[in-house]
């Protein structure tokens, strides 16, 4: 009964669902792995071939073989999971699928093997390149026959090696892109990648069990340190030890201290974690342990009740890596309860955070991950939560593959950990995410409350990711390095994971990853520059603190109409959909902060999508249009217009054209007789048309000279022109300022305005001081 139940479900679904995760049963976030299990159970279930009297099992496959096409491709997915099925070629793989046989017999043939990881394109770039594991990778193809014999062999080695280093597979049917650019030819190929290593080796020897096995033990760099009598002695007598753990494997005719290959197999385990060494004694090594004890774990020295443990019992490497670990620290387990209670204390106390380790059941290298953090992360708590026994908390986490990883922070934030599942990774995430206290990991009525504006005055700058785009991880960390910037009471930082709010992301048409906005009060600006930390400071300074002042229809008059003639206003009119509006933006900005020491300059815009009326009584035509209200004229009577280059320096360098304080242009003639020779201070740029940098400091230096008016008199000299005059003034490089007076000169650092006009007014400042203790 349930299974027909199922079936009817199943079937109506693939009839009348119009999404591919509803499709293969799977949530948005499940990973290529998944992706892959979930499309075999159903190929070999619903394939044409074994409902030959369903009409419709055609469609039904075919669109079950669309959904996987989609899905298990990160290009297309991304397409997907923004534009729907909108965004994807509709005659792509639409109606091509393989026999039923090929489904059952050659498809994924390693998808089931928890030891060995199917890899895809991702995978591969971000797990294999630079690891701190070895990896060994076979390359395949699911119809080649010697694929298939290779692989209970393959099986076999990844069992063999679990925790010793990383075995995957690659099904080069379904990843043919990656395969043709490492350059496989032939199937089954393996490759050898050594540790933190961008280029894989192939291996050429041939392919049984001790072949390989023996391959990868000939690489292994773990070392066992051979010891003597009395470094022994000491060890048992606790003269010795250290802040880590100590394994010794006592060697004799009479005791089974296993064989060198094995000894290696442990020492590459538990590498960096225990120092693993090896006595040879003669047949009475010690009274303490019996003969049989051929391994020996000495504790840290810093553990109570220290005693050295004879780990005899173990028959094989796996059950004594099993005893190791039993004797290493655990995390503590974690209920719901206790992640409750810890949250809760979180809001009223300032306790170190927790790091969380989400599992269902374990693996050695799980195990040994859980066992090494302690040693490596301070100043937390680890926890561990089995998700078997609290699915409820594990869902309400948004944690949907393992195992996973979380922190929970002072004050109560908690935030999931997207990268790679390595130690080193681990930890750097978990250092910086709970340094990151006032960013958070939004649930759904979080957003929905911010996107309401239920919150008040309150500031958010919102980042809207997918985990499986590299940009988004890329983003993250530098999201938590700009919230250090700010106190929570200023603005806060929320983080919205759209594979698992994808309706959200949707309705608020969420068109890209990553994309970070601001949400300040009833406005939201788009974070459009490059996605760094010191960018999103800038950007929300700017926001909160505006150098663009923003006209509207009811101010319009005020600022513009009755502008008095001592202003000079200059305006972007846009429109936000605008491409070059939006290209404009940043560099808009840009212009309006090296002006705002100016007081008479003001730098403004106006949306002519919300002032449209307004626009249209301008004669405003396109986008954007920059118009130019100079001083000394009075409300809307002058007006010059914009048509260069878009870029702060042309902008800034056409604005200061009309500023009321020039600067002089100086001759061979005007140069001695004025600055050599006059009475006056002066200020000299010492230039060429060809400089770039020149180029750049034009418009900066016209703007201190407004800065330093009444102070000194401001000028340039062209050295293209006045060669001879630039040499004898000893002008090596251009730019170069110098200032000039009571017949001295001296070099004026600075590049912005204000720079100049401070080095200037100091030189000034040291120089009638000298005059002054002279007298």
């Amino acid at each position: 009964m349930q299974t027909t139940i199922f079936l009817f479900l199943l079937t109506n679904c693939l009839v009348w669902g119009d999404d591919f995760y509803e499709l293969l049963g799977l949530q948005r976030t499940a990973d290529q792995r998944e992706i892959r299990q979930a499309f075999k159970k159903l190929a070999v279930t619903q394939h044409p071939d074994k409902n030959t009297d369903d009409p419709k099992a055609h469609d039904n496959f075919v669109k079950l073989t669309r959904a996987y096409e989609v899905l298990k491709d990160p290009d297309l997915r991304k397409k997907y999971d923004i534009h729907g099925e909108d965004g994807l070629d509709n005659n792509h793989n639409r109606n091509q699928y393989h026999s039923w046989n090929y489904y059952q017999n050659n498809f994924g043939i390693y998808d089931d093997d928890p030891q060995i990881m199917t890899l895809n394109r991702n995978d591969y770039f971000e797990s294999v390149m630079d690891s701190e594991k070895m990896w060994l990778v076979n390359f395949y193809s699911p119809m080649c026959s010697h694929c298939h014999h290779l692989a209970p062999v393959w099986r076999r080695v990844a069992k063999e090696l679990e925790g010793v280093i990383r075995v995957g597979a690659v099904n080069c049917e379904d990843d043919w892109q990656l395969c043709n650019q490492i350059g496989i030819q032939s199937y089954p190929t393996i490759m050898h990648y050594p540790k933190n290593s961008n280029h894989g080796v192939r291996y050429t020897s041939e392919k049984s069990h001790e072949e390989i096995l023996q391959f990868v033990l000939d690489r292994l760099d773990a070392k066992i340190e051979k010891i003597t009598k009395k470094i022994w002695n000491h060890l048992l007598k606790g003269l010795e030890t250290s802040e880590k753990p100590t394994l010794v494997f006592v060697c004799n005719n009479n005791r089974n201290c296993f064989t060198s290959d094995e000894r290696l197999k442990v020492a590459a385990i538990f590498d960096k974690m225990i120092n693993v060494r090896i006595f040879q004694c003669e047949n009475d090594c010690d009274g303490k342990f019996s003969e049989d004890s051929g391994v020996i774990y000495f504790p840290p020295k810093n553990e109570d009740n220290w005693k050295p443990i004879s780990l005899e019992d173990a028959a094989d490497v796996d059950e004594l890596v099993k005893n190791i670990l039993d004797q290493l620290p655990e995390p503590q387990d974690i209920s719901d309860l206790d992640f409750e209670k810890v949250q809760k204390n979180f809001e009223s106390q300032n306790e170190d955070g927790w790091l969380i380790c989400f599992y269902m059941g374990h693996a050695t290298e799980l195990d040994v991950q859980l066992k090494k953090l302690p040693s490596i992360i301070q100043g937390m708590n680890l926890g561990k939560i089995n998700c078997v026994k609290y699915g409820n908390l594990c869902r309400d986490l948004n944690v949907n593959h393992y195992p996973s990883w979380g922190v929970l922070k002072p004050g109560g934030a908690f935030e999931l950990n997207h990268g790679k599942n390595t130690i080193n990774d681990i930890s750097r995430f978990a250092k910086n995410s709970v340094k990151a206290k006032n960013v958070w990991a939004l649930s759904a009525e979080k957003i929905l409350s911010i996107l309401k504006r239920e919150n008040g005055n309150e500031a958010w700058f919102v980042d809207w990711y997918a985990p499986w785009c590299p940009p988004c991880l890329e983003f993250l960390p530098e999201v938590r390095k700009a919230s250090l910037e700010f106190d929570s009471s200023s603005v806060h930082f929320g983080t919205v994971d759209c594979t698992v709010h994808s309706n959200i992301c949707r309705q608020y048409n969420i068109r890209s990853y990553p994309t970070a906005m601001l949400i300040n009060g009833t406005e939201t600006i788009q974070f459009t520059v490059q996605k760094t930390a010191s960018n999103i400071v800038q950007f929300i300074h700017e926001a909160m603190n505006p150098s663009v002042i923003e006209i509207t229809s009811k101010n319009f008059n005020q600022r513009l109409v009755k502008k008095k003639s001592k202003l000079l206003w200059v305006v972007d009119y846009f429109a936000p959909w605008c491409g070059p509006c939006q290209q404009l933006a940043s560099e808009w900005t840009s212009v309006a902060k090296a002006l705002r020491p100016l007081n008479f300059v003001k730098i403004a815009k106006i949306n002519c999508d919300a002032e449209s009326s307004l626009c249209r009584t301008q004669g405003i035509q396109s986008y954007p249009t920059i118009r130019l209200y100079p001083e000394g004229s009075e409300g809307l009577n002058t007006v010059a217009l914009y048509n260069g280059q878009r870029d702060s320096s042309s902008m800034l360098l056409w604005i200061t054209g009309f500023f009321p304080v020039k600067v002089k242009e100086l001759t061979s003639n005007s140069f001695q007789k004025e600055v050599l020779k006059g009475n006056e201070l002066y200020l000299v740029d010492f230039y060429a048309p060809w400089c770039g940098h020149c180029q750049r400091l034009e418009p900066h230096y016209n703007i201190a000279a407004q800065l330093l008016e009444g102070k000194i008199r401001v000028a340039r000299l062209n050295c293209e022109m006045y060669r001879s005059q630039c040499s004898q003034s000893g002008i090596q490089a251009y730019p170069t300022l110098m200032l000039y007076g009571r017949k001295s000169s001296y070099r004026i650092d600075g590049f912005k305005a204000e720079e100049i006009q401070s080095n200037v007014l100091k030189m000034l400042k040291l120089k009638t001081e000298e005059k002054h203790d002279e007298l």
